[in-house]
């Protein structure tokens, strides 16, 4: 049997449009700090006043005046908050201009980020829901000390915050900090695109490598989306599910990451003649579409973001070499990790053994385009990017055994040696890169 998938696809989008956003933190804690004032205000109604008026640590005072006092703490917060969003402003501009815009959901998914955020709302929040929780001395001559004991010692905290964030701004803009974000990012949708994550049934005996002929694409029921945009992600247990219940084989012509246009073709179902208007806006329901393209199952994405932050890097007005070259490390481990992982088979199918849905996984061809032809074109006149490049592809190699593997990346390391010919390399440099890429040829061809 196949294993379930260890979080449905939906829930990981989910999840992840919930991880770049400054606002989840922010609204969770805030929700969180309404409940502790009304806690903290049951509390200092069990507790009498006579019994915490001689603590230097508890503030004291008219029902009146600690109402004014956590009104003061909320102005002040609020005041602070100001700045702290100000401070993020910067970090944001310059991710964007030196990295490139896809990178920001690094920096909005930092947790340290979203959990300042939350700490200054939280602290504003809860300074006015104690202070509109004090009724007045005449209804209640009770002094809510410990709530508003409280609500000094978080504003405190929000303050020191502060200081951690600054900190933490700072360390964060390193390259190499933002291309290791960028890496485990990659290393977690390798992870979560696991061979049979969404199968559940066995193959049948021997498998199936090519299309029955009764799936012809003429005589298949055309799926064609309503809206345009990138497929962010397609959820396999709606079609599975589809395609069980009423019979039927999924064929996706287009997976995530892929542009789609109004009208276009994106599925072809059989037999056809099950099809009708509710079943087919059942399965255009599997595809999500958006403006932009997500991680959630685009593996190439992943390492679009790590190829664009050192093609950046290479540019001119940079001319950032070390980089590239770190860029390179976390790409490398990716694409060992996928290497490792193993390819996803094109064919899943129910309990009993039914062809149910055909797609078209992620290759490891098109990972390894999407990392080096740009890089290698843009690197084609530094010496050390390309050494570099040819260190990552033999560390690759090493933990590939699939003769068509180490066969791809034979390729990539001959387009290595092509390159250098167009470069403007001096002839040592070219000599040198040029022997080594015979040597890691000759090493992938032979092991």
């Amino acid at each position: 049997m196949r294993t379930r998938p260890r979080r449905r696809v939906a829930a990981r989008y989910k999840w992840d449009r919930l991880k770049v956003s400054f606002w989840f933190a922010p609204v969770v804690m805030s929700l969180a700090a309404i409940l502790l004032a009304w806690i903290m205000h049951g509390i200092d109604g069990l507790i009498p006043n006579e019994l915490l008026e001689d603590s230097r640590l508890v503030l004291a005072g008219t029902p009146g005046e600690l109402r004014g006092v956590l009104m003061s703490m909320a102005g002040t917060i609020l005041a602070t908050a100001g700045v702290v969003f100000t401070l993020l402003t910067l970090p944001l501009s310059t991710v964007a201009a030196q990295y490139g815009s896809r990178l920001l959901r690094v920096f909005l998914g930092d947790r340290t980020t979203q959990l300042v955020l939350g700490m200054f709302v939280a602290t504003f929040v809860y300074c006015l829901a104690a202070a509109l929780s004090i009724p007045p001395a005449d209804v209640e001559p009770q002094e809510p000390q410990l709530t508003v004991t409280l609500g000094l010692f978080l504003s405190v905290a929000s303050f020191a915050s502060l200081i951690v964030l600054v900190q933490h701004v700072s360390t964060m803009l390193q390259a190499p900090n933002i291309a290791a974000a960028a890496g485990a990012e990659l290393r977690e949708v390798v992870l979560s695109e696991l061979p049979d994550e969404a199968g559940s049934g066995d193959e049948p005996d021997g498998g199936v490598e090519t299309f029955p002929g009764s799936l012809e694409e003429t005589t298949g029921y055309p799926v064609r989306m309503r809206e345009y945009g990138y497929i962010q992600y397609v959820d396999p247990d709606i079609l599975l599910a589809l395609a069980g219940d009423k019979d039927l084989t999924v064929r996706l012509l287009r997976k995530p990451g892929h542009f789609v246009r109004r009208d276009m073709t994106v599925a072809l179902v059989w037999p056809a003649g099950l099809v009708d208007d509710e079943l087919d806006q059942q399965i255009r329901r599997a595809f999500q579409v958006g403006n932009v393209r997500t991680p959630t199952q685009d593996v190439t994405y992943a390492v679009n973001q790590l190829a664009e932050m050192a093609v950046r890097a290479m540019s001119p007005a940079i001319n950032d070499p070390f980089t590239a070259m770190t860029c390179l490390d976390h790409i490398g481990e990716g694409l060992a990790l996928f290497i490792r992982q193993g390819e996803k088979k094109p064919y899943l199918y129910d309990q009993a053994g039914r062809l149910r849905l055909i797609f078209e996984p992620v290759t490891l061809e098109e990972l390894l385009s999407a990392a080096f032809d740009m890089l290698r074109h843009c690197s084609c006149d530094n010496a050390s990017v390309l050494q570099h490049m040819l260190d990552v592809i033999d560390t690759i190699g090493q933990g590939a055994r699939a003769p068509e593997v180490r066969q791809m990346l034979a390729r990539q390391v001959n387009l290595i040696g092509a390159e250098i010919q167009a470069g403007r390399l001096v002839d040592d440099d070219r000599q040198l890169i040029q022997r080594r890429s015979e040597a890691l040829v000759i090493k992938l061809s032979g092991a």
